[in-house]
């Protein structure tokens, strides 16, 4: 009896001590719950990439693509001020201070410009690449009635005069004439010339010598008037896009009446814009730039809104006019318009002011 009780007591150790070593087995491997099936075993944390400094970075400068280097870091943890590609930084943004060897990048250490200097206006940081902003003066009529607004794009038609030049003297023709006399071939006067220059104005006025069919003469004749101007009109840009009408900020108060109406005070605190700033290619600005200095009419037209098929279109002469719409010369008849009309009025540019009660 005594042999076989030791022999049950070394049975039972034998089996306290494999139970201790498979808990052990079981536990590294995921515990008893996934042995049996009961669970499943944890899924790794996903990972993603974020930037890094891959090298000390000095003030104010210049991160380049060679400073860097992208490391995994894990999903959940990157914020939204860190930065996951190498281009959405390198040559575009500058250190803010000294970045250390291994620090992940965030929007916060990094500046736009060098030098602590500001960034900038929100309008510059609208414009597209290769792109510029100009302002050019505006009326109501080419402002399409104020209908026009920041982001509605546009086309842009500019309208001169012409006028004959002598090139050489580069003034307006017909040019000034004056008077030579003939030498004197009595001794003892030797032969010169005499000239005589005129004072201007219509007797001295260049013209021209035409055959008279009447008198079968030749006659001079001198124009009764100055040159007159030849109007064109073109359209010279399309589809351009508004960046603000009137100024963007003021540094003046409105002041207002306090006995007006509310209708009278918007009005003096919001005056008519005059100027619209436009998005155009910079050999666009020079154009445009040219073009006011030459003192040319440029009007707005309003573009549908989505519209971004160019429009075959032609400059506007007199000529074209008479042609293109069939337009006839008035024929000369024995009566007329009285009274006399010599001037057409551009209706509703200036609102006739109402008179005093």
């Amino acid at each position: 009896m005594r042999r076989g009780g030791k022999l049950l007591l070394i049975i039972i150790v034998l089996i306290l001590v494999l139970s201790v070593v498979a808990f052990f087995v079981i536990s590294g491997s995921g515990g008893l719950t996934n042995l049996l099936g009961g669970g499943q075993a944890a899924q790794p944390a996903s990972t993603s990439k974020i930037v890094i400094a891959k090298q000390p970075l000095n003030r104010d400068e210049l991160i380049s693509a060679e400073t860097l280097e992208v490391i995994p870091y894990p999903a959940d943890k990157i914020g939204p001020t860190m930065f996951t590609d190498v281009k959405a930084v390198a040559d575009i943004y500058y250190a803010k201070f000294p970045i250390g060897q291994g620090v992940p990048l965030t929007k916060d250490m990094l500046s736009l410009t060098p030098f602590g200097m500001p960034e900038g206006s929100q309008s510059a940081k609208s414009l597209p690449g290769g792109m510029v902003a100009i302002a050019i003066p505006a009326t109501r009529l080419g402002l399409v009635g104020y209908a026009i607004r920041a982001g509605d794009h546009v086309d842009v038609i500019a309208t001169n005069l012409f006028v004959d030049v002598d090139a050489s003297f580069q003034s307006v023709l017909p040019n000034y004439t004056s008077v030579i006399t003939a030498p004197s071939n009595i001794p003892p006067n030797p032969q010169v010339l005499t000239l005589g220059i005129a004072s201007g104005g219509a007797g001295s006025v260049q013209g021209r010598t035409e055959l008279d069919p009447t008198l079968n003469q030749a006659i001079y004749l001198s124009p009764a008037e100055a040159q007159r101007p030849r109007l064109v009109s073109q359209m010279i840009l399309q589809n351009i896009q508004v960046l603000q009408v009137g100024d963007f900020t003021t540094g003046a108060t409105a002041t207002t009446d306090p006995n007006a109406a509310p209708a009278d005070q918007q009005a003096q605190a919001a005056p008519a814009p005059d100027i619209v700033t436009l998005i155009v290619s910079p050999q666009d600005a020079i154009s445009l730039t040219y073009l006011m200095y030459a003192d040319a009419k440029i009007t707005l037209v309003l573009r549908s809104e989505g519209d971004e098929n160019p429009t075959d279109i032609q400059a506007v002469t007199l000529q074209f006019l008479l042609s293109q719409y069939n337009i006839p010369l008035p024929a000369k008849l024995p009566y007329a318009l009285d009274p006399r009309v010599d001037k057409l009025p551009l209706l509703g540019v200036a609102p006739t002011p109402l008179p005093k009660q």
